[in-house]
């Protein structure tokens, strides 16, 4: 590569105008006419991209110029001797300016963090699960009673009008059927495995105004993935709490209807979705293949 030089003769690469030197800065004046500086102009007419990229291995970044001529590294960082860091999942090299960042992207991060995250769960006894979920409660009631903020309806009756709370629900209905809203954890697990296994289903299915996570189409068979604290798993809430017994009996509704309406409904826990789901496979497995072999049955007896 040629740097250019100010001393040297130079023919505009633009109109082609001559100039012996750029000294007194002739040739700087000349470029206002084409709406440029002489770094614009030598960035843009005379060094090629990779005349101007970071010397740093790792970096692709382009250099500025230094009275015309560019410089070795795009920033102090590149210039200094530390290496490059290594990504702990994907194990690509990257620059970062803290070096202990661990991972090379937010989508490295995010995977790594919901790893950590899972391997928590699992070293977790019930007990210290129970401890950690009553921790959090404590907590959260104690801040609210410091900054005199208690939950909107604490303590409170007969806020709405039956027919606004058909409205608020109905509402709430049509959102679930559009699925307008995210899955859980568990209940994206339990969607890849039946994805997996071709088993057709539809996601949010609404009976009777009440909302159900999965339905197997060919089957009538409907599973429901109960978070361990939305829905007071006993191996962990042994006592459940007011609120809980409520959902709990929600729950019991929503069999007495599913069963009543031909259904027959599987539900499994989230503790058993994240860390044994042999078992939750076995469970759908069975009931699926005992249910083919009654339709099966069935439509033979009619023949």
């Amino acid at each position: 590569m040629k740097s250019y030089d100010a001393k040297n003769p130079h023919a505009c690469k633009i109109c082609g105008y001559q100039i012996s030197h750029n000294k007194q800065g002739r040739f700087t004046s000349h470029l206002k006419v084409h709406g440029h500086t002489l770094n614009s102009y030598l960035v843009k007419f005379y060094y090629t991209e990779d005349e101007l990229k970071c010397s740093r291995d790792t970096c692709t970044n382009l250099v500025n110029l230094t009275r015309g001529v560019p410089n070795k590294y795009c920033s102090k960082f590149c210039g200094s001797k530390k290496g490059p860091l290594t990504c702990i999942l994907c194990g690509n090299s990257f620059l970062a300016r803290n070096r202990k960042t661990k991972t090379c992207s937010k989508e490295c991060a995010k995977s790594v963090k919901s790893t950590k995250f899972k391997q928590w769960h699992k070293s977790m006894s019930p007990e210290k699960k129970r401890e950690h979920f009553n921790n959090i409660i404590t907590k959260t009631a104690k801040t609210r009673r410091v900054n005199k903020t208690p939950s909107w309806n604490s303590g409170k009756t007969g806020i709405y009008s039956q027919e606004t709370i058909e409205k608020i629900r109905n509402s709430t209905l049509k959102q679930m059927q559009s699925q307008n809203f995210r899955k859980t954890n568990i209940e994206k697990i339990m969607e890849r495995f039946l994805i997996h296994n071709d088993i057709k289903y539809r996601y949010s299915f609404i009976l009777k105004q009440r909302q159900y996570d999965f339905l197997l189409l060919d089957y009538n068979v409907i599973v429901e993935c109960d978070g361990d604290y939305w829905h007071a798993n006993p191996k962990f809430f042994p006592i459940p709490q007011d609120w809980q017994v409520k959902r709990q009996e929600t729950d019991l509704i929503k069999n007495e209807i599913a069963e009543k309406n031909g259904y027959v409904i599987l539900r499994f826990w989230e503790d058993d979705i994240l860390n044994n789901f042999q078992t939750v496979e076995s469970a759908i497995y069975d009931l699926l293949a005992k249910t083919k072999l009654e339709t099966v049955s069935g439509n033979a007896e009619k023949q």
